[in-house]
């Protein structure tokens, strides 16, 4: 791996040496050399932080960088955003564009992985018969596991485990009344989904899912879109085979977070409760 130090625009600020954790960059006889190019795991850092452009890196591509704004974002904006974003269970029949879907990744792909793996996938989902299809399955499932423990045996194990008083199961009936009547409990009827992957038993693999699913729901609320988070369907994702085929999840890769989009029936004019804060300052 090929990473050259311009000398005749090298401030010698030593800031690449400073900021490279990889032990690439390095000081030598008072200067910043690239002393172990092979232990790059290429994050960037060098470049994005040298004021000179005084960098070559042959596996990094210049184009695609760009000057930040110097000014940091609103902090009230941004307050109001992560504040303001619900996990929104009614949709306008509306299509996302797939333009608006491809923005959305494209910056969630900034997020933070460990160790710079940039390993985490995406699968956007829009068929909407496909999305239909899997609530209902899924629903079924939760139905059936009332159904049983609703009557005979099944009614006396729920009461000696305590299944009975858990909130899905004390529900169900009605759920399965509202859903008779065309409502989706499990997906929404969301027009869209973005399943966020990546490799199976890969170290901190849920962490670096979960960093790009928050990114994706607060961009989305900011451009007029709402979104959900679907435990469901990816618990069900890391049972099924069958449904890994039905969404093309690739062999040797798990679905970490499910993420309903689209745009909300309904808006929200105030924010929510929360607990208050539990911290332990040490």
């Amino acid at each position: 791996m090929k990473i050259i130090k311009i000398e005749n625009k090298c401030r010698e600020c030593m800031l690449c040496v400073k900021e490279c954790v990889s032990g690439v960059w390095r000081i030598v006889d008072g200067r910043a050399r690239p002393v172990e190019p092979g232990l790059c795991n290429l994050c960037s850092h060098c470049i994005a932080i040298c004021p000179a452009d005084a960098i070559f890196h042959e596996k990094l591509n210049s184009g695609p960088l760009f000057k930040l704004n110097k000014k940091k974002p609103d902090s009230k904006s941004y307050r109001e955003t992560v504040m303001g974003r619900r996990s929104i269970r009614n949709y306008r029949n509306r299509e996302v564009k797939r333009e608006t879907i491809e923005d959305i990744i494209d910056l969630a792909r900034y997020s933070p992985t460990a160790s710079n793996k940039q390993d985490v996938r995406y699968i956007v989902v829009t068929n909407r018969e496909l999305i239909r299809d899997t609530a209902n399955k899924i629903f079924n499932i939760g139905a059936g596991i009332y159904r049983l423990f609703s009557k005979g045996p099944g009614r006396v194990i729920a009461r000696i485990t305590g299944l009975d008083k858990n909130r899905y199961i004390k529900l169900m009936g009605y759920y399965i009344e509202e859903a008779h009547g065309g409502r989706d409990y499990i997906l929404h009827n969301a027009p869209a989904l973005i399943l966020i992957h990546s490799p199976r038993r890969q170290p901190f693999a849920c962490d670096n899912c979960s960093l790009a699913a928050a990114n994706i729901m607060n961009y989305a609320h900011s451009l007029g879109l709402g979104s959900c988070p679907i435990g469901f369907l990816t618990l069900a994702l890391s049972y099924s085979r069958n449904l890994r085929k039905a969404f093309q999840v690739p062999k040797g890769r798990r679905v970490y977070a499910s993420i309903a989009i689209g745009y909300p029936a309904y808006p929200f004019p105030k924010s929510v409760s929360r607990k208050k804060l539990d911290i332990i300052w040490l």
